[in-house]
């Protein structure tokens, strides 16, 4: 069976894939979370290599872009329905993992709501930025 081909808006996935990562840095400065961040990371952590950045935004990409196939695909043209949808993907994946990796792993529950919290954040952006742009772009072809 051969796959239907989605009328994907690229510039929309790359935008807001970027916009969340920038959203990310913003969570982890030390206006929001950094301080948290940095107080629980540190101790039982190596130091982060600076290589790292440069490949940090491909999950936000990845994440932008498996949600617009999502919200294309189940026709989604309502933010806050999307938004329901966001929460259950982050409360199945993010906050699932991150609550295991404080059960099993000793992670600190701060760092953990932390990256949840992050997580939790850039969903919610992705899923309205997404379902606003891919519509807007729809309803003009």
């Amino acid at each position: 069976m051969m796959a239907k081909k989605l009328n994907m808006n690229y510039w929309a996935v790359i935008v807001t894939g970027i916009s969340s990562f920038i959203l990310s840095i913003f969570w982890y400065s030390p206006i929001l979370f950094g301080t948290i961040w940095n107080q629980y990371r540190h101790p039982p952590n190596p130091e982060i290599p600076e290589w790292t950045l440069a490949f940090a935004p491909l999950m936000e990409l990845i994440a932008s872009y498996v949600l617009a196939i999502l919200i294309v695909r189940l026709k989604l043209s309502d933010w806050k329905d999307t938004s329901k949808l966001m929460l259950l993907l982050w409360f199945a994946f993010h906050a699932v993992g991150m609550a295991g990796a404080v059960l099993w792993d000793n992670m600190q529950w701060k760092l953990g709501t932390v990256h949840a919290g992050d997580w939790f954040m850039k969903m919610i952006f992705l899923g309205i930025a997404l379902t606003m742009w891919l519509n807007k772009t729809s309803t003009k072809n």
